[in-house]
């Protein structure tokens, strides 16, 4: 059933083509320690902010039972010691499930709390700020962490282990996009569609309408394969 962001995954692999971009196999013993709690980075303190000076910057999570994947890191633009200044930012996580829960309501809760999974596992001196609201996701990164070596192949690794935690979870392919000469237009549709589609599971489990007609969810409905099945299911 987890299918309804296959096509939104795939987009997202799609964008690498003809884009320069390194690979990091999965590697569970370089990681990095975390904490419950973000770490307070002090202006004077941050060598710069991805995302900041109202640059690009989006966080995304994508659940799939259908697309292949594999843990690893891609990392698209420069690594963390080579950026100089603020700049644009994206945090892309791809996530493969062993399979999807039966219930629809439980799948709508599994995709939430994978989605929410971010804010639990945070690395000192990378302070992370997030809106559920717009999507933007913004990082202060200490002048003291990169000294101490801090990377996004370290922070991709991080990511993974946490993620592979949870049983139902079998793979995950984490994107970074730093610094990079990337147009963020594509990636904002494709946040943006996957938030109706989301919306719209949301408002099956909500309030069932049989009459798809008068729906203003019938776009998504129409566009997404599974969702149309899904809303006839419940409304039975």
């Amino acid at each position: 059933m987890i299918g309804i962001f296959d096509n939104d995954i795939k987009d997202i692999l799609g964008l690498l083509d003809g884009t320069p971009f390194k690979r990091f196999p999965f590697d569970e013993k370089d990681v990095l320690p975390t904490q419950e709690r973000s770490d307070l980075v002090l202006m004077r303190d941050s060598a710069y902010e991805l995302g900041g000076s109202n640059l690009d910057s989006l966080g995304m999570a994508l659940v799939t039972d259908d697309v292949a994947l594999k843990s690893e890191t891609i990392l698209v633009g420069k690594e963390l010691k080579d950026i100089k200044a603020d700049c644009n930012y994206a945090k892309i996580v791809l996530i493969s499930l062993k399979q999807s829960p039966d219930e629809e309501q439980k799948i709508f809760d599994l995709i939430k709390s994978l989605e929410y999974a971010k804010y639990k596992d945070n690395v000192k001196g990378f302070m992370m700020r997030a809106s559920a609201l717009t999507k933007r996701e913004q990082v202060r990164v200490s002048k003291q962490a990169l000294k101490d070596g801090l990377s996004f192949q370290k922070l991709g690794n991080t990511i993974i282990v946490s993620y592979l935690t949870r049983s139902v979870v079998s793979a995950v392919t984490v994107i970074f996009i730093a610094d990079a000469p990337v147009d963020f237009a594509p990636i904002y549709a494709i946040s943006d569609r996957s938030s109706e589609v989301l919306d719209a599971l949301n408002h099956i489990l909500d309030n069932v309408l049989v009459d798809c007609a008068h729906c203003n969810l019938k776009e998504i409905c129409d566009k997404v394969e599974g969702m149309r099945e899904l809303h006839l299911k419940r409304a039975k």
